[in-house]
């Protein structure tokens, strides 16, 4: 790790244990820059970007900090090994950082009278750092945060601006301070964005689990990169995965991500996602499919015994525990609905989600209704149903007996429902990642 002496604006490389505290900074990249380069061959200073690295760093040693990492210039981007490891290590080295400066170029503060301070929270609201991929992690990661603005001048911290952050990311404000007070979800009688109904105060501490993988997608569901492959490669951090860069593979970067989570994770709601109508597979194309899913919430599954995913060539197989429906033979139109251990709490209680599948040729099935994010109707978890009257069937894809169940009985424990001993699990399509205006089109789909 290369760090900048801020005294004497020099590079010294540290290893592991003897990396000493360090002030980093976080910031949208300008026109002309100072590079790795530039400061090897002494010339960093005739770069427009050189002198906001000189400011942060006597910004840093104001606080008595020695040490500084900048993006911009602590990385010698030629080597294809550094940087694969430094946007591997990137969300660890915001955590560790003592203090992170945000410098919003855009944002002209004033706070002379009422009516300038109203304008410049408008300012701050508008910025475009806001927007951009990588400065998610740059905002979830480290817990001591300042913002500055045109011309350093000091807008707040992340604890004093925490609910105008909030408002403007979607990123509910315990999740932006993980020393925060937040509440216990008791029963849920309320509105359909309901997280549930406070019961108690507990303390929050940084490694409680995190909120689901829908949620953490979502906050990146309306930001955006330069690079395509940006969009998955910003979010390794924040999902504790690490994988190889391959810039020029476009879109499929987003679905290597997702395979690699899964591969970690039982989290169903990687799947609750709604698209367009070109997306048919079990994962999202695109990050902005996870906008409706701010406040999906995990569960506990609800078979104790659940088998793992798989990724084969011919594609997910995808385990099921619960189903939600049953294959439609009158119009020769089979359908398959899966309910996911991931729901949303409404006016009604905890629902949770459910997902569609079609058979495609072989073995295969593919997702269907991708368009919605769909709730049950009656959900196993708040409101527990007799037994439904099925009809034992066969599936002429899979010749495999199909019995379809609506709940379990009435009474009886989770893990000692009735078993749906009939397509154990499917194999379905992945997606498809390809570069075109039917996969990176923002769509605002909806809950139903």
């Amino acid at each position: 790790m290369w760090l900048i002496n801020t005294t004497t604006l020099e590079f010294r490389e540290f290893f592991g244990l003897d990396v000493p505290e360090y002030a980093i900074l976080s910031h949208r990249w300008g026109s002309d820059e100072a590079t790795f380069q530039d400061f090897e061959r002494g010339v960093q200073q005739t770069r427009e970007g050189f002198t906001k690295i000189e400011k942060f760093c006597n910004e840093a040693l104001k606080s008595g900090i020695g040490w500084a990492w900048v993006d911009t210039c602590c990385i010698d981007k030629k080597s294809s090994a550094e940087l694969t490891e430094a946007i591997n290590s990137m969300y660890e080295w915001y955590r560790r950082a003592w203090v992170c400066y945000v410098y919003l170029a855009d944002v002209l503060w004033e706070q002379s009278t009422s009516d300038s301070s109203q304008t410049s929270l408008k300012r701050f609201r508008r910025s475009a750092w806001f927007t951009r991929g990588w400065t998610l992690q740059e905002l979830i990661a480290p817990q001591n945060i300042r913002f500055f603005g045109c011309g350093w001048q000091f807008l707040g911290t992340k604890d004093g601006l925490a609910d105008e952050i909030s408002e403007i990311t979607g990123i509910d404000s315990h999740h932006l301070l993980p020393n925060a007070y937040i509440r216990e979800a008791g029963a849920c009688i309320s509105a359909l964005n309901c997280r549930g109904h406070p019961s108690q105060e507990r303390h929050w501490p940084s490694n409680n689990p995190l909120p689901s993988i829908a949620t953490r997608m979502s906050w990146m569901s309306t930001r955006q990169t330069t690079r395509v492959e940006d969009m998955a490669y910003c979010l390794l951090g924040i999902f504790d995965v690490n994988m190889p860069l391959l810039y020029g593979e476009g879109p499929k970067a987003f679905m290597r991500l997702q395979l690699e989570i899964i591969k970690q994770s039982n989290d169903d709601s990687i799947f609750a996602w709604a698209g367009n109508r070109f997306s048919g597979g079990l994962l999202a194309p695109w990050p902005s499919s996870f906008v409706v899913s701010r406040f999906v919430q995990k569960r506990a599954p609800l078979e104790t015994r659940r088998r793992p995913y798989a990724m084969t060539n011919q594609g997910v197989h995808f385990p099921i525990t619960w189903r939600a429906g049953e294959l439609r033979t009158e119009s020769e139109v089979r359908e398959l609905r899966v309910i996911l251990d991931c729901g949303i709490c409404g006016p009604q209680g905890f629902k949770n989600l459910m997902l569609r599948f079609e058979p495609r040729s072989g073995n295969s099935w593919y997702r269907i209704c991708t368009q919605v994010l769909e709730q049950m109707d009656i959900g196993p978890w708040g409101h527990p149903l007799l037994r439904s009257q099925s009809l034992l069937t066969q599936d002429p894809v899979t010749l495999n007996n199909f019995t379809a169940m609506l709940a379990y009985n009435k009474g009886q424990p989770r893990a000692q429902a009735d078993p749906l001993n009939v397509l154990k699990e499917i194999t379905v399509e992945a997606g498809r990642a390809r570069v075109g205006n039917e996969y990176l089109i923002e769509l605002y789909p909806r809950v139903v």
